[in-house]
């Protein structure tokens, strides 16, 4: 993954070089994650297990938001809504 960072923020970058935003479906390590803003201004996946979420244990992002570094590896598949 590309992150460069300019006067408005962080801009993060998937494989095939299309940015990726807030609220974008990627693909990363075989599986479908949400993409999502951390108030820090950086893009990452949700920190909070899996399985917690589908048995209602928890909700999106209550235990944090992993931020993305420059040795994930991601490609958007869904742009809010639109399959790409």
């Amino acid at each position: 993954m590309k992150i460069t960072e300019d006067k408005k923020g962080y801009h993060y970058f998937d494989t095939y070089g299309v940015e990726i935003q807030e609220g974008d479906i990627v693909l990363m390590d075989n599986q479908r994650e949400q993409v999502y803003l951390t108030v820090d201004g950086e893009l990452g996946t949700d920190a909070t297990s899996k399985y917690w979420l589908e048995t209602g244990r928890a909700y999106p992002c209550e235990f944090g938001i992993y931020p993305f570094n420059t040795a994930d590896e991601a490609i958007i598949v869904e742009r809010k809504g639109e399959t790409l």
